[in-house]
C-alpha cells in the first residue's frame, strides 16, 4: 500500500513538473513525461504531450513515435492526429501527414487558434508543393475567422492565388515581394476587408503587370463580382504564360458557366497537354460537364467515367456522372452514383470531438 502511494505521488509530481515546463522548457518536459510514462504507460495524454514537447525541440522521429502511441490509446483526440501530421510532415511523409491532419480537422482542432493556424498553414504548404492550390486555399479560409494572422498565412495565400508550387525560400527577392503583395490582397478579401483587398489588387497589377500568376490572381478575385472581367484576366494570363494551366482550367470552367460548351471543350483539350497527369481527372470532369451541355451524352459519360476511375474519392465527379446517367435513361447507374455522392458528402461533416488543452488538448489526468 505504501509503495502504491509513493508511486502515485511520484507520478503526480512528475506530471505537474512536466506541465509547468511544457511551454518554456520542452526538452525538460519531454524528459519528465518520459519518466511519468514509465510509471503509467497507459496514460494517453502523456504520450501526446511528450510528443508535442519532442516536436518543439525538433526531434520529429521520436515525436512521431510518441504521438502514435498516444493516438493508439486515445484515437478520438483530433489535436493528437493533427500534431502527428505536423511531425510526419517534417519527415517528408507528406501523404500520410495530410491524411492525419485531415483526420484531426474532422475530429476537431480545439480552441487554440495558434495551433489551428500552424496546422492549416502546414497543410496548405504541403498542398501547394503538389500544385493542389484550391485545396490549399480551402485549408486557409477558416483562419479568416480570427482577427490576427501570422505572416505565413498571407505567404501561403499568395502562393495559392498565384499558383506557385514552391516554398518561399526558393523564390527570388522580387518573386517573394509579388507573393507577399498578392497574399495580403487575397487575405484582405478572405477576411472581409473589401476596400483593403481592392487596393491591394490594384497595387499588384500596377507594380507587377507582367509577372506570371498576377492576372490569374486578379481573375480569382473578380470571380465573385464580374465573371466577364474574370474571364478576360484568365485569358491575359494564358496569353502571357501559355503553360499556366490553372488559368486555362479557370477559363474552361467559366466558359461552361457562360453557356459556351464548345469553347470549353477546346480549352480543356488544350489543358490536357499541360496539366500535370495527376490532375487530368479535373479536365475529364469538366469535359464531361461541357459535353453534357452540348447534348453529347455518350462523350459526357465517357469523360466522367474516366474521371471517376482516376479520382474515385471526388464527390462532385459522382454527382455529375449521376446526372449524365439520368439523362441517358440509365436509372440504376444514376442511383448508384447518387448514393456514392451522398456518402462522400456525409463523410465531410466534422465530428466535433472535444480536444486537449496546450496544443489544443483538454484535461490532462
Amino acid at each position: 500500500m505504501r509503495a502504491q502511494t509513493s508511486a502515485k505521488a511520484t507520478f503526480e509530481d512528475l506530471q505537474h513538473r512536466a506541465e509547468a515546463a511544457l511551454d518554456s522548457r520542452p526538452e525538460e518536459a519531454a524528459r519528465l513525461y518520459k519518466q511519468a510514462l514509465t510509471i503509467r504507460p497507459e496514460w494517453a495524454e502523456g504520450w501526446l504531450y511528450m510528443g508535442g514537447a519532442l516536436y518543439q525541440t525538433g526531434r520529429y522521429a521520436e515525436a512521431t513515435d510518441a504521438l502514435r502511441k498516444g493516438i493508439e490509446l486515445a484515437p478520438g483526440i483530433g489535436t493528437g492526429w493533427a500534431l502527428l501530421g505536423l511531425s510526419e510532415s517534417q519527415l517528408e511523409d507528406q501523404d500520410q501527414a495530410l491524411a492525419d491532419i485531415r483526420k484531426g480537422e474532422n475530429l476537431g482542432l480545439g480552441a487554440n487558434t495558434r495551433f489551428e493556424a500552424a496546422v492549416r498553414v502546414r497543410a496548405a504548404q504541403l498542398l501547394i508543393r503538389s500544385s493542389s492550390f484550391d485545396q490549399a486555399l480551402a485549408q486557409l479560409q477558416p483562419l479568416s475567422r480570427y482577427p490576427d494572422n501570422p505572416p505565413p498565412v498571407e505567404e501561403a495565400m499568395g502562393l495559392c492565388v498565384l499558383a506557385i508550387p514552391d516554398d518561399m525560400a526558393q523564390l527570388s527577392p522580387q518573386k517573394r515581394a509579388v507573393v507577399g503583395l498578392a497574399g495580403k490582397a487575397a487575405w484582405a478579401f478572405s477576411s472581409q476587408h473589401p476596400d483593403r483587398a481592392a487596393a491591394g489588387y490594384r497595387q499588384l497589377l500596377e507594380q507587377y503587370p507582367n509577372e506570371p500568376g498576377v492576372h490569374y490572381a486578379y481573375g480569382l478575385y473578380l470571380m465573385e463580382t464580374d465573371l466577364t472581367a474574370a474571364l478576360a484576366e484568365f485569358q491575359k494570363e494564358v496569353q502571357n504564360n501559355p503553360k499556366h494551366w490553372p488559368a486555362l482550367l479557370a477559363i474552361a470552367s467559366l466558359q461552361i458557366r457562360q453557356g459556351t460548351p464548345d469553347q470549353a471543350i477546346e480549352s480543356l483539350h488544350a489543358a490536357l497537354k499541360i496539366v500535370p497527369a495527376k490532375y487530368h481527372w479535373l479536365c475529364h470532369t469538366d469535359l464531361g460537364r461541357a459535353y453534357l451541355d452540348a447534348n453529347n451524352l455518350d462523350a459526357a459519360i465517357g469523360e466522367l467515367e474516366n474521371a471517376v476511375r482516376q479520382m474515385p474519392s471526388s464527390a462532385n465527379v459522382h454527382f455529375f456522372l449521376a446526372q449524365a446517367y439520368r439523362q441517358a435513361g440509365r436509372k440504376a447507374d444514376a442511383d448508384k452514383e447518387q448514393t456514392e455522392f451522398e456518402k462522400m458528402k456525409a463523410r465531410q461533416d466534422p465530428l466535433g470531438v472535444p480536444a486537449l488543452h496546450s496544443f489544443g488538448y483538454a484535461g490532462k489526468n
